[in-house]
Order: structure tokens, then sequence, then C-alpha cells
């Protein structure tokens, strides 16, 4: 690629866009910075031997106790989850149409229920038997939903 002078017809200046010149010697300037930041943090390079056990010490943000708040809200949305099962199923053996409206209103409220506790799960540590359970419910919940708007129960 060349760049050519406009305007100034007496010098006509063309040349490649980059030269050997403005090439840097010492490699990438993401490279330079990173340097000149471990240079500026005084932190020493690792060897690969404490670099796995210095990784092993650290425990994961997610896998912490969760508090007796965190574990009560998830067995409460257990309790929602598990009610909203138990209508939906009484729903579908009181009527043999699985599609009447208020059929519809349990699968929709479950869904909801559903939503609320997969969102209390992400937002929960790791650990734990309440969270288990209450992800154990969720997962009965999805799949009892998809069997049910699939047409399984007709």
């Amino acid at each position: 690629m060349s760049i050519r002078r406009v305007g100034k017809a007496s010098t006509p200046a063309s040349g490649p866009v980059s030269s050997v010149r403005n090439r840097s010697v010492d490699g990438v300037a993401g490279e330079i910075f990173a340097r000149h930041l471990a240079d500026v943090a005084g932190t020493q390079e690792m060897e690969a031997p404490e670099a796995v056990a210095a990784a092993g010490q650290v425990a994961p943000v997610g896998d912490r106790e969760p508090t007796s708040h965190q574990r009560r809200e998830q067995l409460l949305q257990t309790g929602e989850l598990l009610d909203s099962l138990a209508a939906l199923g009484r729903d579908m053996e009181a009527s043999a149409k699985s599609n009447t409206t208020e059929n519809i209103q349990l699968r929709s409220h479950l869904r909801k229920t559903r939503d609320m506790a997969l969102r209390t799960l992400s937002d929960s540590p790791t650990v734990g038997l309440e969270r288990d359970l209450l992800h154990r419910t969720a997962v009965l919940a999805t799949v009892e939903l998809a069997k049910s708007e699939r047409g399984d129960y007709k």
C-alpha cells in the first residue's frame, strides 16, 4: 500500500505505510506494557509448581457457605415449587382435558415460581443442602412443564 500526496505535484512521494524503522524490536506493545506493569508492581514470575500450589490455596468465590437468610429463601422457594407442582398434578387428575384455562394458569404460575427459583440459584453459593434441594425441584418443575406442554399427559 502506498500513500500519495495530494496538492503538491512537484514532489510525488509515495512509500510504504509502515517501515522497518517504526517496528519495535522488543515485541508487541501489549507485551511491553505488561513488562512495565510487572516492574512497577514488583511482581516476580512464579515457576509452574509454585503457580499450581498457589491456585490450590485460593477457594472459589461461589463455594462459600450460604447465610441463614439464603437457606431460608431457598427452602421457601422449594416449598412454593412443590405446591405449584402438586396443584398442577391435582388439576390434571381432576380434568380429562389438559388444556383447561385453570391448567394453563397453573402452568403459568409454575413457570413463574420456577424462574424465581432459578434466579435464586444463580445468586446463591454453590454449596448447601438447601440449594441442592431447590435445584432438584427446579429441574423437576422444568421437566413437568415440558411434559405437560408437549401433551404427554393426554
